[in-house]
């Protein structure tokens, strides 16, 4: 999940597993699978950063060692 803010100020935790596509409008338009949109103030690459983060913790556990 990532957590964003509707331009009204309300936050959302979108699972970045249905977003569909993004647009910069200037607001950043989040699409998902659903059809649903959110208008959003996070820009398209803080979202995009927040995705790589999450997957890179969600990924495999290396041995250490």
């Amino acid at each position: 999940m990532i957590k964003v803010t509707r331009l009204s100020g309300e936050v959302l935790y979108l699972n970045i597993f249905q977003i569909e596509s993004m647009e910069s409008i200037p607001e950043t338009k989040i699409k998902m699978m659903n059809g649903y949109y959110f208008l959003v103030k996070d820009s398209a690459d803080s979202v995009i950063e927040q995705i790589r983060a999450f997957l890179k913790t969600s990924g495999p556990l290396e041995e250490q060692g």
